[in-house]
């Protein structure tokens, strides 16, 4: 690569071509390159590429040889390097009246190799090769004549010939020049192309053409010969674009960085001598490039957009300062965007903003209902490194970022929060507040609760991507004041440790001065304690050698809390336990290495300190014909059963559960299974043997106890399916029909030496909340004993819970004879855009039952056992309608059906109708709706109810309304809670930009402010 080509001659021609510069040069021209001069009668000279590696493609006629004789074959060659070429010559004009005839010899693809040609190399240029010609816009082309390629001539290209380019290792080069695309036009008239120069010693580029297509620019040229600089006036509307020259970056990969677009009515600019620059003695590159800017500014910086009045600029520094500004910006991970509005805004470096009288917020409007005002604003973009989630590599990413003293947030107009700092990253754009509730209701009269971010009111910058901090001010009239603070994770390390790490800690706590409502008999209940609260720490983290860390803290001030504050966590989330495990996995094996203590100690909990599990999960013998699977289990465990209540009202009807025995040991097992599979033409047969040893330090007698436990059995299944291309219905939305169906069997022997009964209930079935139901159920349902059939363990037993190695309770197992059956089916149909079609159920119809041989033993007398069905009939997309069902044969059993219609649109409804009967210990028939309708782009409505057509009556009634704001989600609803005889009326305020728990709708989220236009 050279660093310049000089030609002159008596005349030049300049024009451009697709954004390409054409030099034309006639009479007398020599060409400079290489410390060579070639002589010719013409010479045309096309140039592009950015700044440093400069794309020169020549077409040279009349070449004068060594001897003195002229080569009349016009020449082709082309040249890269580092800087623009040096024309000159005494007579300049413009574009040519018709078309060169050398243009239709342009090389159109030949690129010099970098390094191909030594610098003291003697330069020579190939014999042209006739291709198509390259088109010139806007130049008419004449009645010249072109060569036919039968007529060329067929020299042999001299042996020093420049190369083409061949491919190349990265070498921290500048990207291949290419034919610029053409013009584009803004919203604003802005446009690409037009003129173009270098400034800050070639590191940026800056074109000027007009702001419209329409009206040209009128540009005057003033010369200051104190300064020695060119002062160019343009007004009438300029586009000015600022670019960057692009690197190459050592993986090969090219990395722009960044391109600025300025549009505004008049535009100065101070430039060097023209003069000085065209005769050499000045380098246009060396300027600084700056720019003064006025009326209707249109500044475009990446993603970035700058509206303004007047401003200032400096291409190569890329520093300015603006008055009456608006800037626009989008925000990484939100589909919304940004503005930051001041009085003067000056741009320290790029991305780097510091803004005085500043408003932020993330509302389109022209007077936006909710901002953020500071005397000072700093906003920035802060780089950070990031694990791709696709790649697992660390990658650099950027973070815009907020930091302001002195800040106001702005409701409607009127102030209504003062923070004397400020800082946020705008990935979460919330001003301080990031949640608001106020409720009434019979539970815990008036509630206000406010959730502020943590980082924004203590202005804590360095904030890991990943991590969100909340407190929690809340005050409940009838209870009195709380507090509490909530911290979420999902970071790529921890403490220097690498490895995916998440998690979250909960802590909450109040000074209750009221009685609990939990329902029927327990409508006023007096708390254990007055300090009430919950610490919740969850912690999970991957280590290096695929380790993985597992932390929990679980702690709660009395047995109701749960219940009582957050009953749908209570219902639904696993229990607050306490405990380290470490785990190993290598290839199919996993080494479980745990400890857990009780600290609640009103719910029965099985210590380990500690317990070591190992699990090998399908290792293979004979050519993987025989599969082999085993569970080794070491422990020392503590069961420790459930204080009784204080209160007698709950003292009553606390009774113990099957398997509650307080007892502790060590225990010992390992469990082994072998199994082979068998294919016989389409039927798979799978036999199973399995042994189990087992040792218990302590048995439900206080003694130890060693268990044997055989198993054996026989899996079978034969697939079938049957595929009917005919069968076609617009009305049924059927293209083709297959009916896939998996027919399948399973017996189950098992022979163990001790009894369910003799052993504590170490593995628990159920959690808490369960746990607590079946206590008072005993007592109000049956009386204080809790027959078998209802045994928990019971039912774990009859349905073969003992029969995998990874059973959740090594505990529950004994003599047992069972044959399963199964019949699956699947109707599948396609559906979709022709030629994008997929395939989707149609119907999904599933049958599974057991029989027990002995069933007096096994089944309370009843031959067939639990009995289920699941039947999904999809309509389209969006309409299913839905049916399960359980049912138990012994007397009393359980009988459990349920249908219902379920319809969804993201984005606009979400419906389910649907009807669940229950016979059993509780007989009941219960109608379950829920509805959600978007019904404009304003309101939301939102119900549900639950009605027992029994004795019960009404359960419980939820309605609400939710209007879609600008900048927010308000929503009013009432619930109904028949139960604890209590009805409320709360008000639910969310950013519309971060919400939580009002911004889905039929499984699609509710779009933020803006993004499908002005609202």
């Amino acid at each position: 690569m050279s660093e310049s080509i000089r030609a002159s001659g008596n005349t030049i021609y300049r024009w451009q071509i697709d954004g390409a510069e054409a030099s034309l040069l006639e009479g007398d021209c020599v060409l400079h390159h290489h410390e060579q001069a070639i002589h010719a009668e013409r010479i045309l000279i096309v140039t592009d590429g950015p700044r440093g590696r400069v794309r020169n493609r020549l077409v040279i006629e009349g070449r004068v040889r060594p001897d003195g004789s002229v080569d009349p074959t016009p020449r082709t060659a082309t040249w890269t390097t580092v800087r623009d070429p040096s024309v000159q010559a005494p007579n300049y004009r413009g574009k040519p009246a018709q078309r060169p005839f050398l243009m239709e010899f342009l090389p159109l693809d030949s690129i010099e190799a970098v390094g191909a040609t030594p610098p003291h190399a003697e330069s020579s240029v190939d014999q042209v090769q006739f291709t198509q010609p390259v088109p010139d816009p806007g130049v008419t082309d004449g009645a010249s004549t072109i060569p036919s390629p039968a007529l060329a001539p067929t020299l042999t290209p001299p042996t020093n010939t420049i190369a083409p380019l061949q491919p190349l290792p990265p070498s921290g080069g500048l990207p291949l020049a290419t034919d610029s695309p053409p013009p584009i036009v803004f919203e604003d008239g802005a446009t690409t192309g037009g003129t173009q120069f270098f400034f800050g010693g070639g590191s940026k580029s800056v074109e000027i053409d007009a702001r419209g297509a329409s009206h040209p620019p009128i540009i005057d040229s003033v010369l200051r010969p104190e300064t020695n600089e060119q002062i160019i006036l343009a007004r009438g509307g300029v586009t000015i674009r600022v670019r960057d020259v692009a690197a190459q970056m050592d993986d090969g990969r090219f990395m722009n960085f960044g391109t600025v677009t300025i549009s505004a009515d008049r535009v100065v600019g101070w430039l060097p001598n023209l003069s000085n620059v065209f005769d050499g003695s000045t380098d246009l590159s060396a300027a600084e490039g700056e720019l003064y800017l006025e009326g209707d500014i249109v500044f475009r910086q990446g993603d970035n957009v700058i509206y303004a009045d007047s401003m200032f600029y400096n291409v190569t520094r890329e520093t300015g300062m603006v008055l009456d500004a608006e800037a626009i910006t989008t925000v990484p991970e939100y589909q919304g965007v940004v503005r930051l509005k001041a009085e003067v805004l000056q741009q320290v470096a790029r991305g780097n903003y510091r803004a005085f009288d500043a408003a932020v917020t993330s509302s389109r409007m022209g007077v936006p209902r909710y901002w953020l005002q500071s005397e000072q604003l700093e906003f920035f973009e802060r780089t950070r490194t990031l694990i791709d989630p696709r790649t697992g590599l660390l990658v650099a990413d950027k973070d815009p970022f907020v930091r302001s003293n002195n800040s106001f947030v702005f409701l409607g107009g009127i102030p209504i929060f003062y923070w004397p700092q400020f800082s946020t990253s705008l990935e979460r754009p919330v001003f301080y507040v990031t949640d608001i509730k106020i409720n009434n209701d019979s539970n815990f009269g008036t509630q206000v609760m406010l959730d502020w971010d943590v980082f924004q009111l203590f202005g804590i910058d360095n904030v890991p991507k990943g991590v969100d901090w909340e407190i929690s001010t809340d005050y409940l009239s009838d209870r009195g004041p709380a507090f509490g603070t909530q911290l979420e994770y999902n970071l790529p390390g921890l403490f220097s440790i690498p490895g995916r790490t998440r998690g979250m800690l909960d802590v909450w706590g109040i000074r209750d001065s009221g009685r609990d409502r939990l329902g029927l008999d327990r409508l006023s209940l007096e708390p254990e304690t007055k300090n009430r609260g919950r610490a919740l720490l969850r912690h999970r983290q991957q280590l290096a050698n695929d380790y993985e860390f597992i932390a929990q803290t679980g702690w709660l001030s009395d047995r109701n809390f749960l219940e009582q504050y957050l009953e749908n966590e209570w219902d639904n989330d696993p229990d607050h336990v306490t405990g380290l495990r470490l785990r190993k996995y290598h290839h199919n094996q996993l080494f479980d290495l745990s400890a857990n203590a009780q600290v609640n100690d009103f719910f029965q909990e099985t210590e380990r300190l500690p317990a070591l599990n190992h699990y090998l999960f399908g290792g293979t013998f004979l050519q993987e014909r025989l599969t082999w699977q085993m569970h080794n289990h070491a422990s020392y465990s503590k069961l420790n059963v459930a204080d009784a209540p204080d209160d007698p009202v709950q003292a009553a009807n606390h009774f113990p559960l099957p398997g509650e025995v307080a007892s502790d040991g060590v225990v010992a097992s390992t469990r082994q299974e072998l199994s082979i599979g068998l294919p016989l033409g389409p039927f798979n047969f799978r036999p199973i043997a399995s042994v189990e040893a087992a040792h218990y330090g302590e048995a439900a007698d206080g003694q130890s106890l060693t268990r044997l436990l055989g198993q054996a059995g026989l899996q079978f299944n034969l697939p079938m399916v049957r595929i009917d291309p005919t069968i076609q219905s617009s009305l049924l939305n059927m293209r083709g029909l297959a009916h896939k169906l998996d027919w399948t069997a399973e017996y189950w022997y098992a022979d163990s030496d001790a009894d369910l009964d003799e052993l504590p209930l170490y593995d628990r079935l159920d959690d808490n909340a369960q746990e607590q139901f079946r206590r008072r159920f005993i007592g109000t349902t049956f009386g204080g004993t809790l027959p078998g059939e209802f045994d928990p363990r019971t039912y774990a037993f009859r349905q073969g819970i003992q029969r995998g190695v990874s059973s959740p309770s090594d505990v529950i197992a004994d003599d047992l004879q069972q044959l399963r059956l199964g019949l699956h089916q699947r109707f599948q149909t396609k559906r979709g855009l022709p030629g994008r079609e997929r395939i989707v159920d149609v119907v999904q119809l599933d049958f599974d039952t057991i029989l027990f041989p002995k069933s007096d033993r096994d089944n309370f007398g009843e031959t067939v056992g639990p009995t289920t069905y699941d039947f999904r009939y999809h309509l389209g997309d969006r309409y299913s309608i839905l049916s399960d069902g359980y049912i138990d044969f012994f007397d009393g059993g359980l009988r459990s059906i349920s249908a219902g219609l379920r319809t969804s649109r993201p984005g606009v409804s979400d419906t389910y109708v649907g009807l669940l009967s229950l016979e059993g210990p509780i007989s009941s028939t219960v109608l379950r709706t829920t509805y959600d309708y978007r019904m404009n782009e304003k309101w939301i409505f939102s119900g549900g109810m639950t009605y027992d057509f029994g004795n019960t009556g009404s359960v419980g009634q939820s309605y609400g309304l939710t209007r879609i704001g600008e900048s927010l989600l308000l929503r009013v609803n009432i619930n109904v809670d028949t139960g604890r005889d209590n009805i409320g009326v709360g008000f639910l305020i969310e950013p519309r930009f971060f919400a939580r728990n009002l911004g889905n709708i039929g499984g699609g989220l509710i779009p933020p402010p803006g993004i499908e236009g002005l609202e």
